[in-house]
């Protein structure tokens, strides 16, 4: 998918009388990353909304707007940045649709979201992104999983029941939650956090399931929580169980 930010977004692009809308002519990958200090990335572009001959590559760390890190103007001509050079980004375009850009020798201070571009001074598309988490000192924590009952008073008072789950102490913020209940994935009532929380060096994650008192008054209903977390280059499944209360 690909995305164009509304043309007020211009000048935060450096991109002042670029024509910015919505389109889906942009295929990037990966949608994340996670690897060690000192290995490499790739990220992948594919486009097929530009007729001309412009890819770009972006950068963005978080709180900080895009920046523009290297220009690929032909099929093989490139144009790197101030603080850039090939050393460090090797750019390979296969062809006029399809180019690939490789982050080398991966510090702490790569760690950011890598957007592709294509267009030209009065359009400009952009990819879905990547997310690069670079992995330093600190090893790959896995989550604690837990789940907390429905408060009394929302019962009596609402005749609903809110189930919550938190995953905490994990590293890096690569997790997602989601929940089931007797089995079957659930999505209606449910609520997760837009983004972790950090705390100090790790990070948390909060998900809430609403639904009616009476599916929680039921000994016989199951309900999970399920931590999807990437580690060892596989995403793995933590799985947390609560049952239905009998009720008074």
């Amino acid at each position: 998918a690909a995305w164009l930010l509304s043309s007020h977004h211009s000048l935060l692009l450096s991109l002042t009388n670029a024509d910015v809308g919505v389109a889906f002519c942009i295929l990037q990958k990966p949608e994340k990353a996670l690897q060690r200090a000192g290995s490499s990335v790739t990220i992948s572009c594919r486009q097929n909304c530009n007729r001309g001959n412009h890819m770009f590559f972006y950068q963005q760390h978080p709180r900080n707007d895009l920046k523009l890190i290297v220009s690929i103007t032909t099929w093989k001509d490139k144009s790197y940045e101030d603080g850039y050079s090939e050393a460090k980004l090797e750019v390979h375009r296969e062809n006029m649709s399809y180019a690939l850009m490789t982050i080398k020798n991966l510090t702490a201070k790569d760690e950011a979201t890598y957007l592709c571009a294509a267009g030209s001074h009065t359009k400009m598309f952009f990819g879905s992104g990547t997310k690069l988490t670079v992995i330093g000192k600190s090893e790959i924590i896995p989550p604690t999983v837990a789940i907390f009952s429905p408060s009394k008073q929302e019962l009596q008072e609402k005749s609903k029941a809110t189930l919550v789950c938190l995953a905490s102490g994990f590293y890096p913020d690569h997790l997602t939650l989601g929940w089931m209940v007797n089995g079957v994935k659930r999505s209606e009532g449910v609520g997760t956090d837009e983004s972790s929380t950090r705390n100090g060096s790790t990070f948390s994650l909060t998900s809430r399931l609403r639904i009616p008192a009476w599916e929680w008054f039921n000994p016989l209903n199951h309900f999970e929580c399920v931590a999807n977390f990437f580690q060892n280059g596989t995403t793995q499944s933590m799985h947390k169980f609560i049952s239905g209360d009998a009720g008074e």
